[in-house]
């Protein structure tokens, strides 16, 4: 019996080894394309709401994001984002790119903001 779970589960290991990435997933960025096209796509949002009404952020430092294909692409990144007064914080930023690009800020201690604008 123990050998049993010992090869079925060596099977389920091989299987899962082995399985097609699931599309549609999340997957967390770890590699340094992934880890570069989220800084990118934070990088060009704040570019784009810095030309206008804001709000006005830097990054400070990236430290989580994942990925998903939707009907689109979904970045979720939780970031240090530093404002124009040199404060940092620590945030959950989601950013959506279809036709247009809808970025969402959620700041501890700050109320939600949402833009959206074309890219």
């Amino acid at each position: 019996m123990k050998l049993f779970v010992v090869v079925l589960l060596a099977t389920l290991a091989i299987v899962q080894a082995n399985s097609p990435p699931c599309l549609g997933c999340t997957s967390p960025v770890g590699d340094e394309k992934g880890t570069h096209d989220a800084t990118e796509a934070l990088k060009d949002s704040l570019k784009k709401f810095a030309a206008g009404e804001g709000p006005f952020y830097t990054i400070g430092k990236i430290h989580k994001a994942t990925t998903q294909v939707i009907r689109g692409h979904l970045y979720k990144i939780n970031a240090d984002l530093v404002d124009q007064n040199n404060h940092t914080k620590t945030c959950d930023i989601e950013i959506i790119s279809f036709k247009d690009v809808t970025v969402t800020f959620k700041c501890s201690g700050e109320q939600t903001v949402t833009k959206t604008y074309n890219p």
